[in-house]
């Protein structure tokens, strides 16, 4: 019976290295929530009923103090920022700013907390669904720090949604244009937002890559499966091991007995540390009492 079972081996690996391979973009994408959870990690487009946040004490979304950005700039960002949160139902919220005083993660995180705490920033309610990203240039009259930081804040929603890795990859996609094109750099940080809260694409390499759209996961976990099963295959082909004069020794044939004998046992252990992929990357409570993700990075 075994030796009968050996024979579905191979495509019983096949369809389950297939299932996990699926099943790990339908998590990471943000679609096990929308679809079997509260449905907290999609846009809400359907939901007629959203609440809206009336207690919000500014309208702006852009605060540009350290004047990277020109008038016309910064009205390109509010165009957009108005376009993707009409689409994702999240405040989205970019603060630049140059100061010395904030040149430390720790320092920016409060920073950020503190300006979204303090303005009630949150789509649906204050300290609502939300992010803010935190821009700290380097200038000329830094003594003590060679380098630009930056903040990602979450909030409601979008903490949920976003694990460490994926608020470092953010970072990194923003950070891979913003010294050059500030303008594209922050575009990217509103765009990536918009594109995982709304579940749109799940990206396997940096944005200025291409990303993968959720209708081609099946076909991505098929074509995964298919090069597995070909080599699987490929390394359990049987080959010829014996040849006419094998077990022929002076034209007589003899049949060599092979006995193990088990002699003593070795083993080894390891501890390998677990780690999550799931959101809420980064979380903490704020001076205000209110619950954060988030991550930072240098530019």
């Amino acid at each position: 019976m075994k030796r009968y079972l050996k024979h579905f081996l191979p495509i019983s690996i096949a369809i389950a290295v297939l299932f996990i391979i699926y099943l790990i973009l339908f998590i990471a994408t943000g679609q096990f929530d929308t679809y079997f959870g509260n449905g907290s990690s999609g846009t809400g487009n359907n939901d007629t009923n959203v609440t809206m946040n009336t207690e919000r004490l500014t309208d702006e979304r852009v605060f540009d103090y350290a004047d990277i950005l020109t008038s016309s700039e910064e009205d390109e960002l509010r165009k957009l920022i108005a376009q993707r949160e009409q689409e994702i139902h999240c405040d989205i919220v970019l603060v630049i700013i140059s100061d010395e005083n904030y040149a430390s993660d720790n320092a920016m995180m409060n920073f950020a907390d503190d300006f979204y705490d303090n303005n009630k920033f949150g789509y649906d309610k204050p300290w609502g669904d939300g992010a803010l990203y935190l821009d700290n240039w380097k200038n000329s009259s830094w003594v003590n720090h060679d380098t630009s930081y930056c903040w990602f804040s979450t909030c409601g929603r979008v903490e949920t949604a976003y694990s460490s890795t994926m608020i470092s990859d953010l970072i990194d996609d923003v950070n891979y244009y913003v010294n050059d094109d500030p303008v594209r750099g922050y575009e990217e940080y509103i765009n990536s937002l918009s594109r995982t809260m709304a579940g749109k694409t799940f990206s396997l390499t940096p944005s200025n890559s291409s990303t993968i759209p959720l209708k081609a996961m099946p076909i991505i976990s098929l074509v995964v499966t298919g090069v597995y099963l070909l080599i699987f295959l490929r390394r359990n082909v049987g080959s010829r091991t014996t040849t006419p004069t094998t077990y022929l020794i002076n034209k007589k044939p003899e049949f060599p007995v092979y006995v193990d004998r088990f002699l003593t046992k070795h083993v080894t252990q390891r501890h390998i540390e677990r780690s999550s992929g799931s959101g809420g990357g980064g979380h903490h409570i704020s001076s205000g009492g209110h619950s954060h993700g988030g991550g930072g990075g240098r530019h």
